[in-house]
């Protein structure tokens, strides 16, 4: 299957190419806001708001009352009370800074960059039909920037395209063919997942027992109290462990099953999902756009 490579000189970084595509990345307000932001009410103390902040690890927090968005009471404000006044008296409405500057969650985060860049305050305000939304930060920009400057050696380890091996998750839950049906549906409800891998003793992999495969029994009325290898599906889609996650993807894409094994001479050893690849692209957006192949 063709691949792209990045370019390079001997895997030096100072000849890598970059592989960062601007197309790519988020562009509005809303793609990157940390909602279910932490508050603060405006009746409340400053020795409240000074527990949140050191709780949460925030340096400012909105103000709100019934009505919305009021102000916002920094870190700075705070320090400042605490140094000067041995005991800080009134509520947080009493100090905080009106007149904020804020944001609608459709705004362009280049025009929210430059207000982070041109102003002392670290945060903003981002606002859901003229209501407090959630906030983005300096650092909420950085996070999603952070590939934009990195160099992909040709030759270096970090370019290899990425695998099964890369991703797939150990430590699995599994059943036997001999395990009651019962059983099987305890684990899926409570550990919610979705199908589990029918092994032998010495994990080699004999089927998968899914959400379907049980529902199937259930408003059967003929269907008996049973074992998993009665109702479970013997063909399976299996990977190796050095398999392209770009074939693993296709596959789980075009068809209806979740997840795939992973398999070492027919020994289970691992498991990908769906969701496993979507936080595997979100980590290393860049890297993988850059690597997948063109056709």
């Amino acid at each position: 299957m063709a691949t792209t490579e990045p370019n390079g000189v001997n895997g030096s970084a100072s000849a890598a190419t970059l592989q960062y595509d601007d197309r790519t990345r988020p562009t509005k307000a809303k793609d990157i806001a940390q909602f279910g932001v932490a508050t603060i009410d405006k009746n409340a103390s400053v020795y409240q708001a000074v527990a949140v902040m050191v709780k949460r690890g925030v340096s400012g927090l909105p103000v709100v009352d019934g009505s919305g968005l009021l102000g916002i009471i920094s870190e700075k404000d705070v320090l400042k009370l605490l140094f000067d006044t041995e005991f800080v008296a009134g509520c947080v409405g009493d100090y905080m800074t009106t007149g904020v500057l804020t944001f609608d969650e459709e705004d362009e985060l280049a025009g929210i960059c430059k207000c982070l860049i041109e102003n002392s305050f670290r945060r903003v305000p981002i606002l859901h039909q003229g209501k407090l939304a959630g906030i983005i930060s300096r650092a909420d920009i950085i996070r999603v920037n952070k590939d934009k400057f990195r160099p992909y050696a040709a030759n270096s380890a970090s370019s290899a395209n990425p695998t099964a091996n890369d991703v797939m998750k150990t430590g699995l839950l599994t059943v036997k063919k001999a395990t009651p049906v019962y059983e099987a549906m305890e684990i899926m409800a409570t550990k919610n997942i979705t199908g589990l891998p029918v092994v032998d003793d010495y994990m080699n992999m004999l089927g998968i027992i899914s959400e379907k495969d049980v529902l199937k029994l259930l408003y059967d009325p003929d269907a008996l109290p049973s074992v998993v290898g009665d109702v479970m599906t013997p063909e399976i889609t299996g990977f190796s462990r050095d398999s392209s996650l770009f074939d693993i993807c296709r596959c789980l894409i075009e068809n209806n099953f979740r997840r795939v094994p992973i398999l070492n001479g027919g020994k289970l050893i691992g498991i990908i999902s769906r969701t496993d690849i979507m936080a595997y692209i979100m980590k290393n957006h860049a890297k993988f756009f850059s690597q997948k192949p063109k056709n």
